[in-house]
């Protein structure tokens, strides 16, 4: 039996085009003259043969209405959505507007890519990142029975996806001690612990926000690092995300929330010293009462992200100047302490849970270097920490303060020097360790 015929058609003049669908239904439709119908006959043969054949209400949808059908009903987190729908507005829409699924060829595709290299100006890797994300919707139409083909497969992109990753990577910056000092001197009082954190125990931002006092066991000197600040919230408009006390940290779940991680004494004293200034808030989560180390600025919820970043960490810069422009550059510091210690490059189990390029690996030997016959840490933290004998347990008292000249004491193992105060950074605020303010 033919997959597509034609007849006379039987309202008028003309013929109808039939043809039977990859789920045997019959479809028809009706051409003024024998020749589109056979045209359009050899086109529907064609794409039954090829596997290509689209609905045609699907191939009248628009690329920017299944990109977005993509970025919201796959059950995603409101922040992942949130930035689908920014690409979405930026790269998709003002390019593609009207045009069509079923209209849509491998030359359109790479003309936006020309596109967005050319007028948007947009760098290698955020092209191939902005590609991938349209390529995975595509593909996902395709998966559904919704699109017959891929355009996007075949499409070639700007320079070798390692060569743009390893530019990428060698462009990490590695804080020096000095540039840490001024950056913490610079500090917001109330958010300066927050910089430690980061430069001493290697949180994310997000999860340096979100840190509550039952995290932190000053007696066995540990940090359990199980939760963090995200903007993939309700909120009553629907429009913006709101904020979200998350209960795990980014690659992880419900079933493995965190990672444990050693307490500097240093960090423990700035802790501690945050603590007895400021306090801390109660606040509601979603799992009972927990109390936020670093609240908003009236202490009456969670921090914003946008807050932070505008009114504490750019005057924090602009005042420092500092090489660095990203939070993220602490964790650098961190690692590369780590590294310069003796420390093995981490996997995805590890404690201090980061990843070390090659390039920052580099740069250990001369931002850190290692001291002679560096013992290797021990194995990862667990939590709860084990019982121990009382005798053998750490007094809660304020430990002796060291500088960020010796930036850790991680692994536990005890502080090879201590410090005295006037080893300390000087704080323009008076914020940061604990110290004696009549000394100053």
């Amino acid at each position: 039996m033919a997959r597509a015929w034609i007849k006379p058609s039987a309202d008028g003049p003309g013929h109808t085009c039939f043809w039977m669908d990859p789920d045997r239904r019959q479809r028809q439709k009706t051409f003024r003259r024998k020749v589109d119908a056979e045209n359009f006959r050899t086109r529907k043969e064609r794409e039954l043969d090829t596997g290509t054949y689209l609905e045609t209400e699907r191939g009248a949808e628009t690329v920017a209405t299944l990109f977005e059908r993509w970025a919201t009903t796959r059950g995603l987190e409101n922040s992942s959505v949130r930035q689908y729908r920014s690409m979405l507005n930026q790269a998709v829409r003002p390019y593609f507007k009207a045009r069509t699924t079923g209209a849509l060829k491998l030359a359109d595709i790479q003309a936006w890519i020309l596109w967005m290299r050319d007028t948007k100006k947009y760098q290698p890797q955020t092209i191939q990142t902005r590609f991938g994300y349209l390529s995975s919707a595509l593909q996902w139409a395709v998966d559904n029975d919704e699109l017959g083909r891929n355009p996007a497969k075949r499409a070639k992109l700007p320079g070798r996806r390692a060569n743009v990753r390893r530019v990428v990577k060698e462009k990490i910056v590695v804080p020096t001690r000095v540039e840490i000092e001024a950056l913490i001197a610079a500090f917001d009082p109330r958010y300066t612990a927050m910089a430690w954190l980061m430069a001493g125990c290697g949180l994310r931002v997000a999860e340096a926000m979100g840190l509550c006092r039952d995290q932190i066991d000053f007696r066995r000197g540990l940090l359990l690092v199980n939760r963090q600040i995200t903007e993939d919230g309700e909120s009553d408009s629907g429009k913006n995300a709101g904020l979200h006390l998350k209960m795990y940290t980014k690659h992880r779940d419900a079933e493995s929330p965190g990672r444990a991680v050693p307490l500097p004494k240093i960090v423990a004293a700035v802790l501690r010293a945050h603590l007895k200034k400021f306090g801390a808030v109660a606040w509601q989560s979603s799992q009972g009462q927990v109390h936020l180390l670093f609240p908003n600025h009236s202490r009456t919820g969670l921090l914003y992200q946008y807050y932070f970043r505008n009114q504490i960490w750019q005057p924090a810069l602009m005042e420092s100047k500092v090489s660095f422009t990203k939070t993220h550059a602490l964790r650098h510091f961190f690692a590369s302490s780590m590294l310069g210690k003796g420390c093995r490059s981490p996997t995805s189990r590890s404690g201090w849970a980061t990843a070390i390029p090659r390039s920052l690996t580099s740069t250990t030997a001369t931002s850190c270097p290692k001291r002679p016959n560096a013992a290797e840490p021990p194995s990862t933290p667990q939590w709860p920490p084990p019982q121990t004998n009382k005798a053998a347990v750490q007094t809660d008292q304020p430990a002796a303060v060291t500088s960020m000249r010796d930036p850790q004491d991680h692994g536990g193992q005890p502080a090879t020097a201590t410090r005295t105060q006037q080893d300390l950074p000087i704080h323009k605020r008076g914020a940061g360790p604990p110290s004696d303010r009549s000394t100053r």
